[in-house]
């Protein structure tokens, strides 16, 4: 099961957990694909647009990172957030034994 967590630390700061597989059909299931689709939309996204700095790890199976961007932006991280669970939110909603959004 891949569990996925948005938690806010602070105003301008947010946790963000990616963990765990779908299955073990390793490049063959879509709800894996779709997953790494959107974390790597919202990371490079963030990164590129935000001005994120990030800390952490980022790789298969395993992305655990602690993001910040300049308060001035705050509000729009929040936003870009919820975006994104709300697309892992749908993807949960359809595969609920494969994906869990905390």
């Amino acid at each position: 099961m891949i569990s996925v967590c948005f938690s806010e630390i602070d105003s301008n700061k947010l946790e963000f957990k990616v963990l765990g597989h779908s299955s073990n059909n390793k490049g063959n299931d879509i709800v894996c694909s779709a997953v790494s689709a959107l974390t790597q939309t919202y990371i490079r996204g963030i990164e590129n647009h935000l001005d994120a700095k990030l800390k952490g790890n980022f790789e298969s199976g395993n992305c655990e990172l602690l993001i910040e961007v300049p308060e001035t932006i705050s509000d729009k991280l929040k936003i870009v957030s919820e975006i994104f669970k709300d697309g892992f939110r749908k993807i949960s909603e359809s595969y609920p034994k494969q994906l869990k959004l905390n």
